[in-house]
């Protein structure tokens, strides 16, 4: 009886860390964006679309990110909890790489041909 009872908490256990690690996969990550220090002038015209809060939500190899600015694009997952895509805004192509890989989570945008930078940093 007491192996059944052990058996029993274990799968409970099992059970409630999968749901835990499931509902974290899906839990949004906000990011505030903030322009680098020392951001070519020619970045300026971005920067209000690009610093407000950004939120990516993680779905399994992709990921989906959202802003108040109206960015709405899907990453692709290219490590583990590595995530990239590639947008137009402005006439200007950015990158865009969302890790959550490690602790504190982080955000970057670049734009190569001009060289700006913007990024962030979640909990």
């Amino acid at each position: 009886m007491k192996a059944k009872t052990v058996t029993a908490s274990l799968i409970g256990i099992l059970a409630t860390a999968a749901a835990v690690g499931a509902n974290a996969q899906n839990a949004p990550i906000e990011f505030r964006v903030v322009a680098a220090k020392g951001n070519p002038s020619g970045c300026v015209s971005l920067d209000a679309s690009l610093s407000r809060v950004h939120t990516i939500t993680l779905a399994g190899d992709k990921a989906m990110l959202k802003s108040s600015g109206g960015i709405n694009d899907t990453l692709k997952q290219t490590a583990p909890m590595v995530y990239k895509t590639r947008f137009g805004l402005g006439g200007v192509n950015l990158d865009v790489v969302a890790d959550a890989s490690k602790s504190p989570r982080t955000l970057e945008v670049t734009e190569a041909s001009r060289g700006c930078h913007w990024n962030a940093v979640a909990p």
